[in-house]
């Protein structure tokens, strides 16, 4: 094993994916992990390793607000030497990280290549790939199965069964000298670079006969691929304290309404959905009366006030508005004060247009825009004919948010 001394250590962290799988109003590696973006939990982990060098973060090159968030977190640790949009896959995104690291490592020193939505990451971890980097050799964080492992075929059959003290699940952050990762990939192409589902996999294809050695990952250096993985994440960074553990968690919940009357000068926008009909809600913004409902809920679930306080319709800001960015400012609001939205509840009042068609494309334009998606559930119902919504002259909307604080750490 080489002295440790002899080479220094640099990272890349890459958190520059689309995050297709853990929809939401904000990039997968910025959602709030207790009250922090996804992303930071790694930048912390890496800058608490002393004999790290410096770290280069690759952020999204289409989406220039979630880059300047980025950099804004990445402020906060000194180790950071550059936080830079990465390319259109994660490999690209690497080479990016090495043409930075280009002129800076010499060809010995150890890059550590991390994905930056794996927040449980430990520096005991990143210490222990560090510890066994070698010239000329990959190193990989490695948990082996606890399941029995089956080869799938097609049409869902099962091929056969693998001899699972043989399979081993590989993490990051995986480690390699910087030459042999810039060789790498001078050697391959955009092409073998799609191909390769990790570096040391990258590494194989280019320079086959490489030596690669594994060390023993960890278990909760999960990978948050789905919005349910947060959860975990969340619940694996709860304090070790038995007796903060056994602290009741605090649950709220919030109530909203609204109502807007029917014109027949403007579109029909309610859930965040236009719906063909003959008349459409009067009002500042677009009048989405299920979404201002939804708003409210959200905003006395945690206590800051109502719609109108944000968003007044004073405001020349907000005329013909999409609600959907009040329900994106809210959700993010409720992450900054430490909540987590766990269910939503909606009733739409009206008498016309039929509305059950529609409310699936409502769930999913709402889901779509909260920050980690939860539990939502759409009603519609009339009122016999009777009241403003029976006769046709408005559509109502409640909602109920039923929300948890988390613990500020």
């Amino acid at each position: 094993m080489k002295p440790v001394s002899a080479f220094r250590v640099f990272a890349i962290i890459t958190a520059a994916g689309s995050g297709q799988r853990c929809p939401g109003s904000k990039r997968k590696q910025l959602m709030p992990l207790l009250g922090k973006p996804l992303v930071t939990w790694s930048l912390k982990a890496f800058s608490q390793v002393e004999r790290l060098t410096g770290i280069v973060l690759v952020g999204p090159a289409d989406d220039d607000q979630a880059l300047e968030e980025m950099k804004l977190a990445a402020a906060a640790f000194k180790q950071v030497i550059a936080v830079i949009p990465g390319g259109c896959s994660r490999q690209a995104s690497i080479f990016k990280g090495l043409t930075v690291l280009k002129p800076l490592a010499g060809t010995d020193d150890l890059v550590l290549i991390h994905d930056g939505v794996r927040p449980l990451v430990t520096p005991d971890l990143i210490n222990r790939v560090i510890d066994h980097g070698t010239p000329a050799t990959v190193i990989v964080p490695i948990i082996k199965a606890a399941e029995t492992v089956k080869l799938l075929a097609g049409n869902d059959s099962i091929s056969r069964t693998l001899p699972r003290q043989q399979i081993g699940l590989a993490q990051t952050p995986q480690g390699a000298p910087f030459s042999l990762l810039w060789d790498a990939y001078q050697v391959g192409n955009e092409e073998m670079w799609a191909r390769a589902t990790d570096d040391a996999n990258l590494v194989e294809n280019a320079r086959p006969g490489t030596p690669a050695r594994w060390v023993d990952g960890e278990r909760r250096n999960i990978k948050i691929t789905f919005p349910e993985d947060l959860a975990l994440a969340e619940f694996l960074l709860q304090p070790e304290n038995q007796e903060q553990k056994m602290t009741q968690p605090i649950i709220t919940t919030g109530f909203g309404y609204d109502v807007h009357r029917l014109t027949t000068e403007r579109k029909l926008v309610l859930g965040g959905i236009t719906i063909p009909h003959s008349h459409g809600l009067a009002g500042h913004s677009d009048a989405d009366v299920v979404i201002h409902a939804l708003v409210d809920a959200i905003l006395g679930a945690i206590a800051a006030g109502d719609i109108g306080q944000h968003f007044p319709d004073s405001d020349p800001r907000y005329k013909n508005a999409s609600s959907l960015e009040f329900l994106a400012y809210a959700t993010d609001l409720a992450a900054t004060k430490y909540f987590y939205l766990q269910s939503i509840d909606i009733t739409i009042v009206a008498q016309q247009p039929k509305l059950v068609p529609f409310l699936p494309r409502m769930r999913q334009a709402i889901n779509n825009t909260l920050t980690i998606p939860c539990q939502v559930n759409i009603k519609a119902t009339t009122t016999e004919g009777l009241g403003f919504t029976g006769t046709g002259e408005g559509i109502a909307a409640y909602a109920v948010v039923t929300a948890r604080k988390l613990p500020q750490r």
